[in-house]
């Protein structure tokens, strides 16, 4: 597997390899259980800020559904009252168009 290019003199933070040294795009193999703590940490705190972007972004799409079902509601009851008006207009119109029997 990972096998240690340390000696006897060196220290694991000597032998540990640098992050710059490493090509991009490739991952290395991490021992120091410092760097390991740093590395969870990092991660932990990315997940952390992308939970609350999501949760932010999920709040604001709620906000929305909730003003569209608001003016949803409201154009509802204007379509519904123009209808009653239409009707009643249309009742009125009936009872005062003259007689089609009339003789000219």
């Amino acid at each position: 597997m990972n096998e240690s290019t340390q000696t006897p003199q060196s220290t694991p933070a000597q032998a540990a390899p640098q992050p710059a040294a490493t090509p991009k795009g490739q991952q290395r193999a991490v021992s120091d259980p410092r760097e390991v703590a740093a590395m969870v940490m990092t991660r932990l705190q990315q997940a952390q800020a992308r939970r609350d972007e999501a949760g932010k972004s999920f709040d604001d799409v709620v906000d929305i559904v909730r003003q569209l079902t608001r003016a949803y509601a409201r154009q509802v009851l204007v379509i519904e009252q123009l209808r009653r008006r239409l009707k009643a207009l249309e009742a009125s119109a009936a009872a005062n168009a003259p007689s089609s029997t009339t003789v000219q």
